[in-house]
C-alpha cells in the first residue's frame, strides 16, 4: 500500500512498491533497479548508523555525481540524518569551511578529495576507491563494503518538519550560506515540479547539473517520486550532451542556460534528425539569451518538445514557471516572463511600504508556500533579513508564518503573469538609465556571433558605471568579430546599453551549478 509522501525515502518506498525491477539509476553501463536502491541505502544507512550517526547529524556526501552519491542521501534519509551534499569541484579549504560550518563528523567521500582535507577534518569518512592515504577522518569505512552489509531492522522514526538537507549557495560575504532544508520542502518539491513536468514512470530523465545544485538534486528527487528513470551525466563536453540524449532517448532534462548553449553546438544534428523521443526541457538558474530561444524553439519545438522557463530561489527551491503554450511571452518586446506561482504556491509582488504591488508597478518578489525553506543554518542575522512575517496575513493570526523575500524585482502583469526586471545589486546605472546584465548579454548574444556574454557595471563618476561585457565567441575567430559585435550592437541597442569594453575569453567560468560565475568575472576584471 502506497505510504503517505512525507518523507524522501517515503517516494523511494512507493516507487519500490509500484514497480522494484524498473531501473531507477544509470551510472555509465551500469544499471540499477529500485530494488537495488531499496537494499543498498538499508545497508549504507545501517552502516552509517554503526559509525555513530545520530537523527538530525549531518552527513557530508563529497562524492561526484554517482550511484553512491545517490545511496547516500537515501541512507541518510531513511535514519533521520541531514545529507549535505558538498560541491566536488571544492577545493580543501572550501570544504573543510563546510565540514565546520555545519558540524559534518561523518562524510561519504572520493578518495582524491578525503586526501586533500585537513587531518582530522571529520570523525570518520566512508570512502569510495582506495583506503586514503592521508588522516582527514580518525577512521575510515569502505563505501563498497557498507553497500554489501546488513540493512536496517526498520527506519528510524522521521518527520516531515525534520531537516533533510543543507544546500549550500553564495553568500555576500564571500562564504557560502547553507539553507537548512526540511523533509517536507524535499518532497513537496518533488510533488510540484514531477506534476507540472507531468512525469511517469516511463519518463528518462538526464541529470545533467551537479547534485548540489537545488535543480539537480530536483532531477533526483522527482525521478524518484514518479518512479522515472534517472540517467547520469558527468561529462562538460559539448558533444556528450547531445550524444547522451539520444542515446539514452531521453524524455526530460533540465538545465541552465550554459547548458543550452552547448546544446546548440549541435544544431546541424539536431535540424537534420530531430528528437522526437524529448518530451520537454526546463530551464532554471537565469534567462536564456532571446536568440539561443529563438533557436531551442526552432528546432526543438517541431519535434513535439516543450520547453518550459522556469524561476527559483535555493531558499524556497522552486516558485515560478511559464506553460510551454505562453512561452511567446519571455520576448523582446513584453519582457522577461517568469510564468506564475507553481501549484500550491503563492507568489505575493511587495512593494518597498510593504504593499501588494499594482498591476505593472515593481515589486520584491516574495514566496508563500510549503518549499519556503527552514532558514540559514547557524546564520540568524539573514535568516531574518530573508525569512519574514507574510506581511499580507491577518493581523489576528499571532503566529504568521514565514515568507521568504527574494531580493528580486518583478512586476505581474493584469493576467497576472509575472516579469523579472532584475536583482537591484545587480542592476547596472549608466548615463541616467538602470538596465539589468541580462538586457545587454541578450543584445550581444543577438549579433550570432557570441556564444556567452556576462556584463556588469563598474564605477564611472561621469556617467554612472560603465557598461563592461566579457564573452566567448560561437564558431568563429577574433579577427573582425569583435568590430562585427559592437557594430551589431549599436545598431540594435540604445547608446546606454552598448559595453564600453567587450573581453573576449574561450570560455567563461561557471559556478559549481553550471551557472555563469558573474561574481568572479566582475571581481576579476575590478582587481586587474
Amino acid at each position: 500500500m502506497p505510504r503517505p509522501e512525507f518523507t524522501l525515502h517515503d517516494l523511494l518506498h512507493n516507487s519500490v512498491e509500484r514497480d522494484p525491477q524498473r531501473a531507477a539509476v544509470v551510472d555509465g553501463d551500469a544499471e540499477y533497479s529500485y530494488e537495488d536502491l531499496e537494499r543498498e541505502s538499508s545497508s549504507l544507512g545501517a552502516a552509517l548508523v554503526e559509525a555513530g550517526v545520530n537523527k538530525g547529524d549531518r552527513v557530508g556526501v563529497l562524492v561526484e555525481k554517482s550511484w553512491e552519491a545517490i545511496v547516500s542521501m537515501l541512507a541518510a534519509s531513511r535514519i533521520g540524518a541531514a545529507y549535505v551534499n558538498v560541491n566536488p569541484l571544492f577545493k580543501a579549504p572550501q570544504i573543510e569551511y563546510l565540514a565546520q560550518d555545519c558540524d559534518i563528523r561523518v562524510m561519504i567521500g572520493d578518495t582524491p578529495k578525503l586526501d586533500e582535507l585537513q587531518p582530522k577534518t571529520v570523525e570518520t569518512a566512508f570512502y569510495r576507491g582506495e583506503k586514503p592515504e592521508g588522516a582527514a577522518a580518525k577512521s575510515y569505512v569502505d563505501v563498497a563494503e557498507a553497500l554489501k552489509g546488513g540493512g536496517l531492522k526498520e527506519d528510524r522514526t522521521v518527520s516531515e518538519i525534520d531537516l533533510g538537507t543543507i544546500l549550500y549557495t553564495s553568500g555576500s560575504t564571500g562564504m557560502p550560506k547553507g539553507v537548512a532544508t526540511s523533509q517536507r520542502n524535499v518532497t513537496v518539491g518533488a510533488q510540484i515540479v514531477s506534476s507540472y513536468l507531468e512525469n511517469t514512470p516511463d519518463d528518462r530523465i538526464l541529470s545533467a547539473l551537479p547534485l548540489n545544485f537545488d535543480a539537480g538534486m530536483s532531477q533526483f528527487t522527482t525521478s524518484l517520486r514518479s518512479g522515472a528513470t534517472l540517467y547520469l551525466l558527468r561529462s562538460r563536453l559539448p558533444g556528450d550532451l547531445l550524444k547522451a540524449l539520444r542515446r539514452h532517448e531521453i524524455t526530460g532534462v533540465t538545465g541552465v542556460p550554459p547548458l543550452w548553449a552547448l546544446l546548440l553546438r549541435g544544431a546541424k544534428s539536431l535540424r537534420e534528425n530531430p528528437m522526437t523521443h524529448l518530451r520537454y526541457v526546463a530551464n532554471t538558474g537565469g534567462r536564456i539569451p532571446q536568440a539561443n530561444l529563438d533557436e531551442m524553439r526552432n528546432l526543438l519545438e517541431p519535434a513535439g518538445t516543450k520547453i518550459y522557463l522556469m524561476y527559483g530561489l535555493t531558499e524556497a527551491f522552486r516558485s515560478t514557471y511559464l506553460d510551454p503554450a505562453e512561452i511567446h511571452r519571455s520576448s523582446p518586446e513584453q519582457g522577461n516572463c517568469i510564468g506564475k506561482a507553481i501549484p500550491n504556491s503563492e507568489i505575493m509582488v511587495i512593494t518597498k511600504e510593504g504593499k501588494e504591488a499594482a498591476p505593472g508597478e515593481p515589486g520584491e518578489l516574495v514566496h508563500r508556500g510549503p518549499t519556503v525553506a527552514m532558514g540559514y543554518w547557524g546564520n540568524e542575522e539573514a535568516t531574518q533579513k530573508a525569512y519574514r512575517p507574510n506581511p499580507l496575513a491577518p493581523p489576528e493570526l499571532l503566529d504568521v508564518e514565514r515568507v521568504v523575500y527574494s531580493g528580486d524585482t518583478v512586476t505581474r502583469d493584469e493576467e497576472g503573469y509575472l516579469y523579472f526586471l532584475g536583482r537591484e545589486d545587480a542592476m547596472i546605472k549608466n548615463q541616467g538609465y538602470r538596465l539589468s546584465p541580462e538586457e545587454v548579454e541578450n543584445l550581444l548574444i543577438a549579433s550570432g556571433l557570441v556564444n556567452e556574454a556576462c556584463a556588469f557595471g563598474v564605477e564611472n563618476p561621469a556617467v554612472g558605471q560603465d557598461v563592461i561585457a566579457v564573452i566567448s565567441l560561437r564558431n568563429t575567430t577574433g579577427d573582425g568579430a569583435l568590430d562585427s559585435i559592437r557594430e551589431y550592437a549599436i545598431k540594435n541597442g540604445p547608446p546606454y546599453m552598448i559595453p564600453k569594453e567587450i573581453i573576449v575569453r574561450d570560455e567563461l567560468p561557471k559556478t559549481g551549478s553550471g551557472k555563469i560565475d558573474r561574481k568572479g568575472i566582475s571581481s576579476a576584471y575590478t582587481n586587474g
